[in-house]
């Protein structure tokens, strides 16, 4: 654990890098930072210890006013406690693919990244050594430098079956422990709470993540910062429902995607772009029935489906990642065919809408939701007709879920990019003018992907903090 400190002790200080937030992006970015800098952690939660999570089932969920113009629900989920939603994810670690940062380029749709893939890689690699990161199979779409840490988890009679049909499904990379230090998942489908403590979290791996200069400070939340003359000099906060003051020579803001957009509101950054563009992937699950199939394996969620993620569909509609849910199970109730079943999701990008965004209302965060894109909701329904399609002739689509009111993995808001007066940030997340100050995270992102955020953030992040001297 890092060393804490009272707020009457951090205000004494000036620190080298002051830092808003404890999740992936906030604490990758320490982690690639000099070891010689003095560095301030903010969090506004507190450590709520992972036994006292799972006895109270409490981890500070965020609720926060939405005006949801849309025609279908919308959830957003945000926990405020040391290591953020580290302690709530999935630990599903995918790359995004080659062609996702180069929409534009390919296919007339979105824009381009400032870092291409070959740019990420070795970061990306970094990143799954210091999470334990287990997979296989996917090198010939998502060119790797180096094996994964540890070999993917045992697969399923369903996971086998759609690969031996298809050499466009593999094994999920995931965070749910198959080597390490870390219990081995016990793929029993409560990831969202993980009782043996499996999943990678910033809690259990925080050791790993250690910096010698770096102090913490708890239930002291970011609300702005402080800028003179183009530098960022401090951080106002917030503690115990009194307002101080922090300085230090630059500060980096890995909150997430909606609060990293109200603290720079609040610190006076007046971009049209700034807090527009939220957005996250929509996602529909199918259920498929016949023989060969069967849950038993090796962790919570077993494959991916890439036939419909990549190519020329992109540019007229998203991409479709299909993942294979292996636990909690959907039996069948036709005796002697109870597990003759296979869970599939389906996950479609979403292009950023300015119409979706986050607003101050009384200088508090409220989010204007107005739907996701036609992009997406076009992808999801080609995916939905095309599933059947190419799945084994043995095997039937029985039926579907209604889209989920939220995948949990909030983007846009700040996107990065070479020119200031559309990109709030450069390729080192370092805002645009002010050249000290470092906006972290998904909001960066300007254009999505079917696949999970969370390892593309964190090596972004890790990337942003090694550019520090």
């Amino acid at each position: 654990m890092f060393p804490t400190v009272t707020l009457d002790a951090a205000r004494a200080r000036h620190w080298d890098m002051i830092i808003a937030g404890s999740s992936f992006s906030a604490m990758f970015f320490l982690k690639g930072l000099p070891r010689d800098l003095d560095v301030l952690i903010l969090e506004k939660g507190r450590h709520i210890t992972h036994a006292d999570q799972i006895a109270t089932g409490f981890r500070n969920r965020e609720e926060l006013p939405q005006i949801n113009t849309s025609d279908h629900p919308k959830d957003w989920v945000f926990h405020s406690l040391l290591g953020g939603n580290s302690n709530c994810w999935w630990a599903c670690t995918p790359r995004f693919h080659p062609s996702d940062f180069r929409m534009n380029t390919l296919y007339g749709v979105g824009e381009d990244w400032p870092v291409d893939y070959d740019t990420l890689e070795p970061f990306y690699l970094e990143v799954e050594r210091a999470m334990d990161i287990n997979g296989g199979g996917s090198d010939a779409h998502l060119p790797r430098s180096a094996p994964f840490p540890y070999p993917a988890h045992l697969p399923t009679r369903s996971d086998r079956k759609m690969r031996a049909h298809s050499d466009m499904w593999w094994a999920q990379p995931s965070a749910r422990a198959n080597g390490g230090d870390r219990p081995w998942c016990c793929s029993n489908g409560v990831c969202d709470e993980c009782p043996i403590d499996s999943k990678y979290t910033v809690i259990n791996s925080i050791e790993r993540l250690a910096h010698p200069g770096a102090h913490l400070l708890m239930e002291t939340e970011v609300r702005a910062v402080r800028t003179e003359a183009g530098r960022a000099t401090g951080v106002r906060v917030r503690s115990a429902g009194a307002e101080a003051e922090i300085a230090g020579s630059a500060v980096a803001l890995g909150a997430n995607a909606v609060f990293n957009a109200a603290i720079l509101m609040r610190s006076g950054l007046d971009h049209p772009r700034l807090g527009r563009g939220l957005n996250e992937q929509l996602a529909q699950t199918i259920v498929v029935d016949g023989p060969g199939l069967g849950y038993f394996g090796g962790t919570s969620v077993t494959g991916h489906g890439y036939a419909l993620y990549d190519g020329a569909h992109r540019a007229d509609h998203s991409g479709v990642l299909m993942e294979i849910h292996n636990a909690p199970p959907l039996l069948r109730k036709e005796p002697g065919k109870w597990t003759d079943r296979m869970i599939i999701k389906l996950i479609a990008e979403d292009l950023p809408r300015d119409e979706n965004r986050v607003t101050l209302v009384d200088d508090e965060v409220q989010i204007e939701w107005a739907g996701h894109d036609p992009y997406a909701w076009d992808g999801i329904a080609w995916g939905m007709e095309t599933a059947p399609s190419i799945l084994p002739d043995d095997l039937e689509v029985r039926g579907f879920f209604p889209p989920v009111d939220s995948e949990k993995h909030a983007m846009g808001t700040h996107p990065f990019g070479p020119d200031p007066a559309r990109h709030l940030c450069d390729d080192t997340h370092r805002v645009h003018g002010t050249d000290n100050l470092f906006a972290l995270g998904s909001g960066a992102f300007p254009t999505t992907s079917p696949a999970n955020p969370t390892l593309t953030l964190s090596a972004l992040a890790l990337r942003a903090g090694r550019s520090v001297t």
